[in-house]
Protein backbone atom coordinates (compact mmCIF):
# COMPACT_ATOMS: atom_id res chain seq x y z
CA UNK A 1 0.00 0.00 0.00
CA UNK A 2 1.06 3.48 -1.12
CA UNK A 3 1.64 5.60 1.44
CA UNK A 4 -0.58 8.33 0.02
CA UNK A 5 -3.34 5.62 0.39
CA UNK A 6 -2.51 5.00 4.21
CA UNK A 7 -2.69 8.60 4.90
CA UNK A 8 -6.32 8.61 3.14
CA UNK A 9 -7.71 5.40 4.54
CA UNK A 10 -6.45 6.67 8.21
CA UNK A 11 -8.55 9.78 7.86
CA UNK A 12 -11.80 8.56 5.78
CA UNK A 13 -11.34 5.06 7.95
CA UNK A 14 -13.71 7.09 10.17
CA UNK A 15 -16.57 6.61 8.20
CA UNK A 16 -19.52 4.90 9.81
CA UNK A 17 -21.23 1.55 8.78
CA UNK A 18 -23.44 -0.39 10.82
CA UNK A 19 -22.60 -2.87 13.64
CA UNK A 20 -18.91 -0.98 12.76
CA UNK A 21 -18.27 -3.66 10.10
CA UNK A 22 -16.10 -0.98 8.07
CA UNK A 23 -16.97 -3.26 4.71
CA UNK A 24 -15.07 -1.26 2.11
CA UNK A 25 -12.26 -2.07 0.56
CA UNK A 26 -10.00 0.38 -1.43
CA UNK A 27 -6.91 -1.09 -4.16
CA UNK A 28 -5.22 0.98 -6.61
CA UNK A 29 -7.00 1.72 -10.19
CA UNK A 30 -5.17 3.11 -13.23
CA UNK A 31 -3.04 5.83 -12.98
CA UNK A 32 -3.11 7.48 -9.84
CA UNK A 33 -7.20 6.30 -9.55
CA UNK A 34 -8.57 4.01 -6.94
CA UNK A 35 -11.60 1.12 -6.58
CA UNK A 36 -14.03 1.06 -3.99
CA UNK A 37 -15.37 -2.33 -3.62
CA UNK A 38 -16.69 -4.16 -0.28
CA UNK A 39 -15.19 -7.11 1.77
CA UNK A 40 -18.40 -9.73 1.32
CA UNK A 41 -17.14 -11.31 4.69
CA UNK A 42 -18.40 -7.83 6.34
CA UNK A 43 -21.74 -7.58 4.61
CA UNK A 44 -24.99 -7.98 7.57
CA UNK A 45 -27.12 -10.65 5.09
CA UNK A 46 -29.51 -11.26 8.26
CA UNK A 47 -30.18 -7.56 9.33
CA UNK A 48 -29.61 -5.69 6.05
CA UNK A 49 -30.95 -8.36 3.15
CA UNK A 50 -31.75 -4.98 0.79
CA UNK A 51 -27.85 -3.78 1.50
CA UNK A 52 -29.49 -0.79 2.49
CA UNK A 53 -27.06 -0.08 4.94
CA UNK A 54 -24.38 -1.49 3.01
CA UNK A 55 -24.46 0.53 0.47
CA UNK A 56 -25.29 4.08 3.12
CA UNK A 57 -22.12 2.52 4.36
CA UNK A 58 -20.48 2.57 1.26
CA UNK A 59 -21.56 6.35 0.37
CA UNK A 60 -20.30 7.84 3.87
CA UNK A 61 -17.18 6.27 3.00
CA UNK A 62 -17.19 7.56 -0.17
CA UNK A 63 -17.59 10.96 1.35
CA UNK A 64 -15.02 10.18 3.87
CA UNK A 65 -12.45 9.47 0.73
CA UNK A 66 -13.20 12.78 -0.57
CA UNK A 67 -13.21 15.10 2.18
CA UNK A 68 -9.86 13.15 3.38
CA UNK A 69 -8.57 14.20 0.00
CA UNK A 70 -8.92 17.73 -0.05
CA UNK A 71 -7.37 17.77 3.37
CA UNK A 72 -3.84 16.27 1.81
CA UNK A 73 -4.58 18.13 -1.15
CA UNK A 74 -4.69 15.19 -3.54
CA UNK A 75 -7.80 16.51 -6.40
CA UNK A 76 -9.74 13.36 -6.80
CA UNK A 77 -13.45 13.25 -7.94
CA UNK A 78 -15.90 9.89 -7.79
CA UNK A 79 -17.08 8.30 -10.81
CA UNK A 80 -20.28 5.46 -9.81
CA UNK A 81 -19.50 2.16 -11.08
CA UNK A 82 -21.70 0.83 -13.72
CA UNK A 83 -22.92 -2.16 -11.32
CA UNK A 84 -21.97 -1.31 -7.88
CA UNK A 85 -24.66 -4.22 -6.81
CA UNK A 86 -22.00 -6.77 -7.83
CA UNK A 87 -19.26 -4.84 -6.44
CA UNK A 88 -17.77 -2.37 -8.77
CA UNK A 89 -18.56 0.51 -6.06
CA UNK A 90 -16.56 3.45 -7.68
CA UNK A 91 -13.46 4.68 -8.88
CA UNK A 92 -11.77 7.76 -7.66
CA UNK A 93 -10.12 9.59 -10.12
CA UNK A 94 -7.67 11.86 -10.89
CA UNK A 95 -9.65 16.06 -10.56
CA UNK A 96 -8.35 19.16 -11.82
CA UNK A 97 -8.98 20.62 -8.29
CA UNK A 98 -9.08 19.07 -5.10
CA UNK A 99 -12.93 18.12 -4.00
CA UNK A 100 -14.58 21.27 -2.75
CA UNK A 101 -16.07 20.70 1.24
CA UNK A 102 -16.34 22.69 3.80
CA UNK A 103 -15.32 19.77 6.15
CA UNK A 104 -11.98 18.82 7.30
CA UNK A 105 -9.65 15.75 9.04
CA UNK A 106 -10.21 17.07 11.78
CA UNK A 107 -14.34 16.75 11.80
CA UNK A 108 -13.76 13.31 10.07
CA UNK A 109 -11.97 11.90 13.14
CA UNK A 110 -14.10 14.50 15.78
CA UNK A 111 -17.57 12.80 14.73
CA UNK A 112 -19.23 10.28 17.27
CA UNK A 113 -22.24 8.21 17.69
CA UNK A 114 -23.21 8.49 20.92
CA UNK A 115 -25.61 5.52 22.32
CA UNK A 116 -26.06 6.80 26.14
CA UNK A 117 -28.12 9.36 27.36
CA UNK A 118 -28.53 12.96 25.78
CA UNK A 119 -29.07 16.16 27.38
CA UNK A 120 -33.80 17.03 27.13
CA UNK A 121 -33.85 19.61 24.26
CA UNK A 122 -34.88 19.92 20.59
CA UNK A 123 -32.90 20.41 17.68
CA UNK A 124 -32.92 23.91 16.56
CA UNK A 125 -34.89 25.04 13.22
CA UNK A 126 -31.59 26.40 11.86
CA UNK A 127 -29.42 23.58 12.30
CA UNK A 128 -32.50 21.04 10.89
CA UNK A 129 -31.96 23.18 7.75
CA UNK A 130 -28.27 22.84 7.51
CA UNK A 131 -28.38 19.30 8.07
CA UNK A 132 -30.88 18.92 5.77
CA UNK A 133 -29.34 21.00 2.82
CA UNK A 134 -26.25 18.85 3.33
CA UNK A 135 -28.31 15.74 1.55
CA UNK A 136 -28.19 18.45 -1.17
CA UNK A 137 -31.26 16.94 -2.45
CA UNK A 138 -30.02 13.58 -2.47
CA UNK A 139 -32.85 12.45 0.35
CA UNK A 140 -35.21 14.89 2.54
CA UNK A 141 -35.13 15.08 6.57
CA UNK A 142 -37.95 14.58 8.63
CA UNK A 143 -37.89 15.43 12.11
CA UNK A 144 -39.87 13.68 15.19
CA UNK A 145 -40.23 13.59 19.21
CA UNK A 146 -38.36 10.44 20.74
CA UNK A 147 -41.12 9.71 22.82
CA UNK A 148 -43.44 9.52 20.06
CA UNK A 149 -40.51 6.81 18.48
CA UNK A 150 -40.31 4.96 21.78
CA UNK A 151 -42.65 2.19 21.22
CA UNK A 152 -41.90 1.60 17.56
CA UNK A 153 -38.21 0.76 19.43
CA UNK A 154 -39.76 -1.11 21.76
CA UNK A 155 -40.82 -3.44 19.50
CA UNK A 156 -37.96 -3.28 17.11
CA UNK A 157 -36.00 -4.57 20.22
CA UNK A 158 -37.83 -7.78 20.61
CA UNK A 159 -38.06 -8.62 17.02
CA UNK A 160 -34.22 -8.45 17.14
CA UNK A 161 -33.59 -10.09 20.16
CA UNK A 162 -36.28 -12.53 19.66
CA UNK A 163 -34.69 -14.04 16.03
CA UNK A 164 -31.99 -16.55 16.49
CA UNK A 165 -30.59 -15.75 13.26
CA UNK A 166 -30.19 -11.94 13.93
CA UNK A 167 -28.89 -12.38 17.17
CA UNK A 168 -26.13 -14.60 15.68
CA UNK A 169 -25.28 -11.94 13.22
CA UNK A 170 -25.31 -9.62 15.89
CA UNK A 171 -22.69 -11.82 18.31
CA UNK A 172 -20.31 -12.06 15.69
CA UNK A 173 -19.70 -8.26 16.03
CA UNK A 174 -20.13 -7.88 19.50
CA UNK A 175 -16.49 -7.15 21.73
CA UNK A 176 -18.00 -7.87 24.74
CA UNK A 177 -14.88 -9.46 26.38
CA UNK A 178 -11.50 -7.70 26.77
CA UNK A 179 -8.52 -8.47 24.24
CA UNK A 180 -5.17 -8.47 23.02
CA UNK A 181 -4.72 -4.93 21.37
CA UNK A 182 -3.07 -6.66 18.21
CA UNK A 183 -6.31 -9.10 18.32
CA UNK A 184 -8.41 -8.74 15.09
CA UNK A 185 -11.83 -8.48 16.44
CA UNK A 186 -10.13 -5.74 18.67
CA UNK A 187 -9.88 -3.20 15.26
CA UNK A 188 -14.18 -3.74 14.75
CA UNK A 189 -17.16 -4.41 15.58
CA UNK A 190 -19.07 -3.11 19.01
CA UNK A 191 -17.93 -2.70 22.02
CA UNK A 192 -19.40 -2.72 25.46
CA UNK A 193 -18.39 1.08 26.06
CA UNK A 194 -19.04 2.14 22.62
CA UNK A 195 -22.70 0.40 23.34
CA UNK A 196 -22.69 2.84 26.65
CA UNK A 197 -22.87 -0.04 28.83
CA UNK A 198 -21.38 -0.55 31.95
CA UNK A 199 -19.15 -3.58 33.30
CA UNK A 200 -22.28 -5.39 34.83
CA UNK A 201 -24.18 -4.54 31.84
CA UNK A 202 -21.63 -5.79 29.28
CA UNK A 203 -20.99 -8.86 31.35
CA UNK A 204 -24.74 -9.40 31.93
CA UNK A 205 -24.92 -9.26 28.08
CA UNK A 206 -22.04 -10.95 26.92
CA UNK A 207 -23.81 -14.17 29.04
CA UNK A 208 -27.12 -14.20 28.03
CA UNK A 209 -26.12 -13.48 24.34
CA UNK A 210 -23.62 -16.89 24.76
CA UNK A 211 -25.72 -19.82 22.70
CA UNK A 212 -26.60 -22.23 24.90
CA UNK A 213 -27.70 -19.46 27.61
CA UNK A 214 -29.79 -17.44 24.70
CA UNK A 215 -32.08 -21.02 23.70
CA UNK A 216 -33.00 -21.57 27.00
CA UNK A 217 -33.69 -17.80 27.81
CA UNK A 218 -35.34 -16.87 24.73
CA UNK A 219 -38.16 -19.04 25.49
CA UNK A 220 -38.71 -17.13 29.32
CA UNK A 221 -38.79 -13.53 27.60
CA UNK A 222 -35.20 -12.73 26.93
CA UNK A 223 -36.72 -10.50 23.95
CA UNK A 224 -38.46 -8.55 25.77
CA UNK A 225 -36.28 -8.01 28.96
CA UNK A 226 -33.43 -6.96 26.56
CA UNK A 227 -35.84 -4.69 24.97
CA UNK A 228 -36.94 -2.96 28.26
CA UNK A 229 -33.63 -2.42 29.22
CA UNK A 230 -33.21 0.63 26.46
CA UNK A 231 -36.43 1.92 26.76
CA UNK A 232 -34.93 4.66 28.55
CA UNK A 233 -33.04 5.84 25.20
CA UNK A 234 -36.25 7.62 24.06
CA UNK A 235 -38.02 8.63 27.03
CA UNK A 236 -37.14 12.35 27.20
CA UNK A 237 -37.89 15.23 25.24
CA UNK A 238 -35.36 15.03 22.29
CA UNK A 239 -35.51 14.58 18.69
CA UNK A 240 -35.48 11.97 16.02
CA UNK A 241 -34.41 12.35 12.57
CA UNK A 242 -35.34 10.47 9.57
CA UNK A 243 -33.63 10.24 6.23
CA UNK A 244 -36.53 10.08 3.77
CA UNK A 245 -35.59 8.68 0.41
CA UNK A 246 -36.88 11.15 -3.04
CA UNK A 247 -40.21 9.09 -4.95
CA UNK A 248 -39.69 6.12 -6.99
CA UNK A 249 -37.43 2.87 -6.61
CA UNK A 250 -33.97 3.59 -4.71
CA UNK A 251 -31.50 2.16 -6.73
CA UNK A 252 -28.02 1.56 -5.02
CA UNK A 253 -26.33 5.01 -6.71
CA UNK A 254 -29.62 6.41 -4.98
CA UNK A 255 -28.22 4.88 -1.50
CA UNK A 256 -24.48 5.86 -2.22
CA UNK A 257 -25.58 9.51 -2.77
CA UNK A 258 -27.88 9.13 0.42
CA UNK A 259 -24.95 7.80 2.37
CA UNK A 260 -22.80 10.81 1.30
CA UNK A 261 -25.39 13.40 2.87
CA UNK A 262 -26.09 11.44 5.74
CA UNK A 263 -22.36 11.49 6.84
CA UNK A 264 -22.35 15.64 5.49
CA UNK A 265 -25.56 15.64 7.91
CA UNK A 266 -23.66 14.48 10.65
CA UNK A 267 -20.55 16.06 10.17
CA UNK A 268 -22.96 19.57 10.16
CA UNK A 269 -24.64 18.69 13.54
CA UNK A 270 -20.83 17.48 15.12
CA UNK A 271 -19.98 20.52 14.79
CA UNK A 272 -22.45 21.77 16.40
CA UNK A 273 -21.80 20.24 19.39
CA UNK A 274 -24.67 16.91 18.55
CA UNK A 275 -23.73 13.49 18.18
CA UNK A 276 -26.05 10.67 16.75
CA UNK A 277 -27.08 7.19 17.20
CA UNK A 278 -28.77 5.11 14.81
CA UNK A 279 -31.42 3.46 15.45
CA UNK A 280 -31.89 0.99 12.30
CA UNK A 281 -33.59 -1.81 13.81
CA UNK A 282 -36.95 0.59 13.77
CA UNK A 283 -36.97 0.02 9.59
CA UNK A 284 -35.20 -3.54 9.57
CA UNK A 285 -38.48 -4.70 11.48
CA UNK A 286 -41.35 -4.41 8.57
CA UNK A 287 -44.13 -4.00 10.70
CA UNK A 288 -42.39 -0.79 12.73
CA UNK A 289 -40.83 0.50 9.01
CA UNK A 290 -44.12 0.58 7.61
CA UNK A 291 -45.72 2.72 10.64
CA UNK A 292 -42.88 5.02 10.46
CA UNK A 293 -43.33 5.45 6.89
CA UNK A 294 -46.67 6.21 7.44
CA UNK A 295 -45.62 8.67 9.43
CA UNK A 296 -42.95 10.26 7.63
CA UNK A 297 -45.00 10.02 4.37
CA UNK A 298 -41.95 8.50 2.55
CA UNK A 299 -39.54 5.78 2.53
CA UNK A 300 -36.99 5.61 5.03
CA UNK A 301 -33.73 5.19 4.16
CA UNK A 302 -32.26 5.80 7.83
CA UNK A 303 -33.33 6.72 11.45
CA UNK A 304 -31.18 8.10 14.39
CA UNK A 305 -31.93 10.14 17.23
CA UNK A 306 -29.73 13.54 18.04
CA UNK A 307 -28.99 15.68 20.96
CA UNK A 308 -25.83 16.60 22.94
CA UNK A 309 -24.34 13.47 24.85
CA UNK A 310 -24.20 13.97 28.99
CA UNK A 311 -21.15 12.11 28.64
CA UNK A 312 -18.38 11.95 26.10
CA UNK A 313 -19.03 9.04 24.20
CA UNK A 314 -16.37 6.64 23.11
CA UNK A 315 -13.73 6.80 19.98
CA UNK A 316 -14.77 3.32 18.40
CA UNK A 317 -12.00 0.88 16.79
CA UNK A 318 -11.00 1.49 13.15
CA UNK A 319 -8.52 -1.33 11.22
CA UNK A 320 -7.10 2.29 10.08
CA UNK A 321 -6.11 3.35 13.17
Amino acid sequence: MSAQLAELLRSAGRAPSAHNTQPWTVTPSGALGYALSWDVERELPVGDPTRRDLFLALGAFTEAFLIASAALEVPLRVEWGAAPERGAVARFVRADECYPTPFTAADLAGRRSARGAYAPGTLPDALLAEATRAFAGSAGLWRGGTRALAPLLDEADRRLFGDPALVAELRRWLRLRPMPAGHPHARDGLTGRALALSRIEERALHAVLRPAAYRVLRRVGLARGLAAASRGLLRYDGSVLVVTAPSGPVRPVDLLESGRGLLRCWLTLARDGYATHPLSQVIDCARTAGELEGTVGATALAVFRVGRPVAEPVRSARWTD
